[in-house]
């Protein structure tokens, strides 16, 4: 499990997941975007809540692993 996973705002949280290979798929209900991510083969679709204030650690490491990142993938994102 990554250490140090910080809290994050959802704009930050969004410029790692581009970094990390994800795209906007399209608007959700409410303040919700969703994201995809093709990972073996299959496209993942992640709803995103953009009126949180912050998103805490747990919530965002969940987000990482419905994506389909690995350990090494989410250290390197957070650098």
């Amino acid at each position: 499990m990554p250490k140090n996973i910080p809290s994050l705002k959802p704009k930050e949280l969004i410029r790692l997941l581009r970094r990390g290979g994800c795209d906007f798929y399209r608007n959700g209900k409410g303040d919700h975007k969703l994201y995809m991510r093709y990972y073996e083969g299959k496209k993942r679709v992640v709803p995103i809540d953009m009126g949180a204030g912050e998103l805490s650690p747990p919530y965002v490491l969940r987000i990482f692993r419905q994506f389909g990142f690995t350990d090494n993938e989410i250290e390197e994102l957070l650098k």
